[in-house]
């Protein structure tokens, strides 16, 4: 569902801005007048997620930062703008200190503290919507500890997969480092001396072969490279080929699970904080939608949502586009049936955090072994390709 921007009077004559869903902007317009607000001006918001976006000052660690701190000051009954001034005054980061002092004068000026966030152009906005809804709702404090823990949760996520891959990364980089340092360095030592034998085994015919080739189109190789990078980022701006990539990784034999269950948690944990937070239904699966960073199952999310403003029960809905496994749509519908359809998904979330953990050391399993063999066999064939001819020379003399 479409996200607008609009601009219009309150009912004290003051000019209003903000954001709302709506499936188009007829239903758009009605829905700003129910809050009492007179439009001006209605324009639907542009999504900017490629490679050339801008990144937010706020990443997830300043996130939880901001967001626990905050919430710890306004349950202590400490006042937004005091909250903020002191936040700028521990602040050791320069850029962050500064974006609290934007915050800071907009909110001394009135205006709400979403407002004032959204107006630095620094934070997520979903933790902008969140926090209007705190506001709108007065439960602030409430809403900025849910936030707090959703990115908590996800900084933990992320540091799981950074650390189970850091050694297959290792590996990688000391192969390519290999191969390089033998054709670049060592292989051009012994080109002299094998070029005066007679006959040279296989093995050193294709080194030689490869090393030749390698010094000879260096800058060649330098710009298909370039060339190349360029042409993944044009690509990673294709709508098309994004949702073709997205497609492609869930169908991994175990990738594609891992990939799966790692959006599921996301998935769960995210629509359970924002139902826990009092977000409307479909506001939640809306914003869920948006950062579930695979344009393949945003796609599904879509028709699910049309399906569930259609009249189907949420679980049933994403049942019927097969989005997820078949456990997610029992849990949702028990959950459902009971009133505590926030707490299953907290539930279903805890349970794919540790499927994510079980999936990660499995795959990680697989590829290191694999690694191992690469980088042995190269290294094995360089050996073998140089000290072969040595070995016949020698016998040679002897």
């Amino acid at each position: 569902m479409p996200t607008y921007k609009y601009r219009g009077w309150d009912i004290n004559r003051k000019i209003v801005k903000g954001t709302i869903l709506g499936p188009d902007p007829v239903t758009v317009n009605e829905r700003i007048r129910n809050l009492n607000v007179t439009p001006i001006s209605i324009e639907e918001k542009e999504e900017q997620r490629d490679l050339f976006t801008p990144k937010k000052r706020f990443r997830d660690q300043e996130l939880v930062n901001f967001c626990g701190h905050m919430a710890l000051m306004i349950r202590s009954g400490v006042n937004i703008m005091l909250s903020l001034e002191i936040l700028e005054q521990q602040s050791t980061n320069k850029e962050i200190k500064k974006v609290y002092g934007k915050i800071l004068e907009t909110v001394r000026k009135g205006e709400s503290l979403s407002t004032s966030m959204e107006a630095t152009e620094d934070f997520p906005q979903l933790v902008v919507d969140m926090v209007k809804v705190g506001e709108s709702t007065g439960e602030l404090d409430n809403i900025l500890l849910n936030m707090e823990e959703y990115y908590q949760r996800e900084i933990a996520i992320r540091n799981k997969v950074k650390t189970a891959t850091v050694y297959p990364k290792i590996l990688v980089g000391a192969t390519v480092a290999t191969i390089l340092f033998f054709v670049y360095f060592v292989v051009p030592s012994f080109a002299d001396l094998f070029s005066d034998m007679e006959s040279l085994p296989m093995p050193t015919k294709i080194l030689l072969a490869m090393t030749n080739f390698f010094q000879s189109n260096t800058l060649l190789l330098l710009g298909v490279t370039l060339v190349v990078a360029i042409l993944l980022i044009i690509l990673w701006r294709n709508q098309r080929f994004v949702l073709f990539k997205d497609n492609l990784i869930l169908h991994l034999p175990v990738a594609g699970i891992f990939s799966k269950q790692v959006i599921i948690s996301r998935m769960a944990r995210s629509l359970g904080v924002f139902l826990k937070s009092g977000v409307p239904v479909l506001e939640a699966l809306d914003s869920t939608k948006n950062i579930l960073r695979n344009r393949h199952l945003e796609k599904g999310f879509d028709k699910a949502i049309k399906r569930i403003i259609n009249g189907q029960t949420m679980s049933d809905a994403f049942q019927e586009e097969q989005l997820f496994d078949p456990m997610v749509y029992g849990l949702m519908r028990v959950g459902q049936e009971t009133g505590q359809l926030d707490e299953m998904l907290y539930k279903l979330a805890a349970i794919y955090d540790r499927e994510v953990e079980f999936s990660l050391n499995k795959l990680v399993a697989k590829i290191e072994p694999m690694m191992i063999i690469i980088i042995g066999g190269v290294v094995g064939f360089i050996v073998i390709a140089i000290a072969v001819p040595i070995l016949n020379m020698s016998q040679g003399i002897g």
